[in-house]
């Protein structure tokens, strides 16, 4: 269970009655059939103190949030009842002279019992260009203890690294199999993943809590497909080649290889290209009159990869 509320004004003095020192946390046990607990004197009368935040705490998370969270971690398995049970919260802030503020206004949950436990074991790998494969194992039970976990699918969640929390959902409808593909992401951006199982409840779906979470950072080290077909042809002095542009968005320009022979060793096919070339032509000027020369192409994408050489097409120069 997650508290959130707005950053407060902390003070800044401590001998003042409107410094923070901490917040306190309370809870209400209720039952769904009775009146809510509202008024401020019974709450404070039927209510049990969970916990508290100190000003360390709230001060880091103003910073890093932009509000204050508490987290209450209900154990609720093998709870009896728990169909008819409403937990309500409130909260109040407390100066160093233990002097309390009042309540605040109270927000009330009411548990399910068939939620599944989240899923576990999430791993992240990039097994081909574009994709980032997610597998995870589905949980056996519900928070409550019972077997098997009440699963319909599950739900994947992404954030950047450098955000503090959230995440923003990547599929659409629930998934039935515990895996996931995700092919719209950035390479080497620092990502984390999270999956959480989805149950129905009685009002709608419901999530789990999230399963560890996974940090992945996809790296670029699959190769461009290779130029194909490559054309040339002899005037003037000068061979032309010419082949179609690469489909592939990441591609950002063709390098140009000659050598005397379709058969020479890779280490004997001179690059004529310093850089690589965003034409998909090329013009060799560089040549001698009725000799023989042989040409191999490859796409160069934005993270250096070079796709295999093309196969050798060969000219004689014309005049």
């Amino acid at each position: 269970m997650v508290l959130s509320w707005p950053a407060p004004n902390l003070g800044r003095r401590e001998a003042n009655k409107s410094y923070i020192s901490r917040v306190d946390v309370y809870r209400v046990r209720e039952l769904r059939s009775q009146e809510p607990i509202l008024d401020e004197d019974d709450f404070a009368t039927f209510s049990q103190y969970v916990g508290y935040l100190d000003r360390a705490t709230i001060e880091t998370q103003q910073k890093t949030l932009g509000h204050i969270e508490y987290h209450d971690p209900l154990n609720i398995s093998g709870a009896a009842g728990l169909s008819n049970i409403r937990l309500r919260y409130a909260i109040r802030y407390v100066n160093n002279r233990d002097q309390f503020a009042r309540f605040s206004n109270t927000v009330a949950i009411e548990p399910v019992a068939a939620i599944s436990t989240p899923p576990t074991d999430l791993t992240a790998a990039a097994p081909s260009q574009d994709l980032i494969a997610l597998s995870w194992t589905a949980p056996t039970s519900d928070v409550n203890g019972a077997r098997p976990a009440s699963v319909i699918g599950y739900n994947v969640y992404r954030r950047r690294a450098d955000a503090a929390a959230g995440g923003d959902l990547l599929n659409s409808t629930p998934l039935p199999e515990t895996k996931f593909e995700d092919r719209k992401f950035a390479y080497k951006e620092p990502y984390l993943y999270f999956v959480r199982a989805v149950s129905q409840g009685a009002n709608g779906l419901i999530e789990s809590a999230d399963s560890e979470v996974k940090d992945f950072t996809a790296i670029d080290t699959f190769p461009p497909a290779t130029p194909d077909p490559v054309s040339i042809a002899s005037a003037n002095g000068v061979i032309s080649i010419f082949w179609p542009a690469s489909p592939e968005s990441d591609v950002v320009g063709y390098n140009v290889y000659r050598a005397d022979s379709p058969d020479a060793k890779d280490s004997e096919w001179v690059k004529l290209t310093p850089q690589p070339s965003e034409p998909t032509t090329f013009r060799d000027d560089q040549v001698v009159i009725d000799r023989t020369y042989y040409y191999r192409v490859t796409s160069i994408d934005r993270f250096n990869n070079e796709s295999p050489r093309s196969r050798p097409v060969g000219e004689t120069v014309h005049p």
